[in-house]
């Protein structure tokens, strides 16, 4: 890791927002801010992002932050990077254009080329790759369909760059991305600590054509001049990982516990220690700061399914309302008469287990279904591979403290809001610091109410012979 004597720009490569925050180099918080990010195609299996559209609101975003801590751009001299895996882009080989838009993570149209290298790489590939097996939204699947449907010219010498190491290479710094990202898409091999070829073969990507790979953590220094004068030449960049990562360590996660993220999608990391995975099937594994490993499940239906029901139920209306309604629940005590609440099934209109006659009811079945999913995430995916003793959480639902009292009666743990964020994870990786020496608040253990417990505990198992 590197060390930074100035103001550290710490960047989270979201997917719906792009945020950030400057940080004094002892990792106080001086100022932020956020930029949603602009989608060129969202409809279907195809989600992609202009290329100038993500750098317009990268120099918007850092203006902004700046601005509010009432310091100027030019005086940050490390940009540390955060961001959503899988979504990459082609640009030409001298530098100098794009040639494709950014496919994004949420991007499903490679499912013929996720079978197909499922069967080409066969069953090794979880010791390669953080993910198993083969999935559509894997940077991998989507570069074999980029080689079929947009290649040729220039698509089939194109460099392949993610969305940090875009907005790193405008910065001035050469295509690079860390080992932390590249094993979450399927090109890296985690066993060789490298490119894996058989991969790149498979896909008819040549490895030249890949980023330059550093460790989740690394400072590096640029080497051109960057596009625009709001940054100052000499600008360096640490590239922090994947955003859960970020955030798992911003919570000293390898002190023990688990960092859950409810965000768009449902998250669940751990610090795996010293030996490499893959540990559980289900699980997502790869390097975590500091040369040891980390593993996580993860569901695509967290807080995109709060936000569906939010406004099925109560359109218009705040997170405090749709809270407030499930309280009344809670404190009535009437969960029983609640119905269920699949996550899964958003996309059909039906997440309900009947129809829709009382609010709270349903809005607290809302925030009961996810709790749940968490929790079978935790044993499906995860194995209950080590005894929990306390999580963190964070992301936006976090926010929610009659949600966070559930989570702790739904897994029967303490549970807390997580004291820190991806934002300072990245800060503390590039200043080389424990994320500890932060001022942190102190946040509320909710702890599990034995009588809750137990009736949660029968209607969970209700849950899952429904699904």
């Amino acid at each position: 890791m590197g060390s930074s004597p100035g103001l550290i720009l710490a960047v989270d490569c979201g997917s719906t927002t792009l945020k950030a925050a400057l940080f004094a180099p002892t990792l106080e918080r001086l100022g932020e801010g956020s930029v949603a990010l602009r989608y060129a195609v969202q409809g279907g299996p195809e989600v992609e992002i202009g290329a100038d559209d993500v750098w317009s609101a990268f120099r918007e975003l850092a203006g902004s932050a700046c601005a509010q801590a009432g310091s100027a751009v030019h005086a940050v001299t490390t940009v540390a990077f955060t961001s959503q895996a899988q979504t990459f882009a082609l640009g030409s080989a001298d530098g100098r254009r794009m040639i494709t838009p950014f496919y994004s993570w949420m991007d499903r149209r490679a499912e013929a080329e996720a079978a197909e290298l499922t069967a080409t790489l066969g069953p090794d590939f979880h010791r390669h790759c953080s993910f198993a097996p083969p999935l559509p939204q894997l940077q991998l699947s989507k570069l074999l369909w980029v080689s079929r449907h947009v290649g040729g010219g220039e698509a089939s010498t194109g460099r392949v760059i993610t969305l940090p190491g875009f907005l790193a290479e405008r910065l001035g710094v050469t295509n690079t991305t860390d080992r932390n990202l590249a094993a979450m898409g399927g090109a890296y091999s985690l066993l060789t600590g490298g490119w894996w070829q058989a991969a790149l073969t498979a896909c008819g990507v040549a490895s030249e054509r890949m980023p330059r790979l550093v460790d989740v953590g690394a400072t590096v220094a640029a080497t051109a001049a960057p596009y625009s004068e709001l940054f100052r030449p000499e600008v360096a960049v640490t590239f922090a990982g994947n955003d859960q990562t970020a955030g798992a360590y911003g919570n000293a996660c390898e002190r023990g516990g688990m960092v859950v993220t409810l965000g768009t999608a449902l998250v669940v990391y751990r610090h795996a220690g010293g030996c490499p995975g893959p540990y559980n099937p289900g699980g997502c594994w790869g390097p975590y700061p500091g040369g040891t490993y980390y593993e996580l499940g993860t569901s695509d239906h967290g807080c995109q399914a709060l936000d569906w029901a939010r406004r099925q139920l109560l359109p218009g209306a705040g997170p405090a309302a749709f809270d407030a309604a499930a309280r009344d629940v809670v404190e009535a005590q009437r969960e029983a008469a609640a119905p269920f609440f699949q996550p899964s099934r958003i996309a059909c209109g039906q997440p309900w287990s009947e129809p829709v006659t009382d609010t709270a009811s349903a809005a607290y079945a809302v925030l009961e279904g996810i709790s749940f999913a968490l929790r079978r995430l935790l044993e499906v995916n995860l194995g209950a591979a080590a005894p929990l003793q306390e999580i963190a959480v964070i992301g936006g639902g976090g926010k929610s403290a009659v949600w966070l009292a559930l989570l702790a009666d739904v897994l029967g743990i303490p549970v807390s809001r997580g004291h820190g964020d991806a934002l300072l994870g990245a800060a503390a990786m590039s200043a080389g610091l424990p994320p500890c020496t932060a001022t942190a608040v102190g946040a509320r253990l909710h702890r599990p109410d034995p009588a809750r417990v137990r009736r949660l505990r029968e209607r969970y198992r209700r849950w899952t012979a429904l699904l």
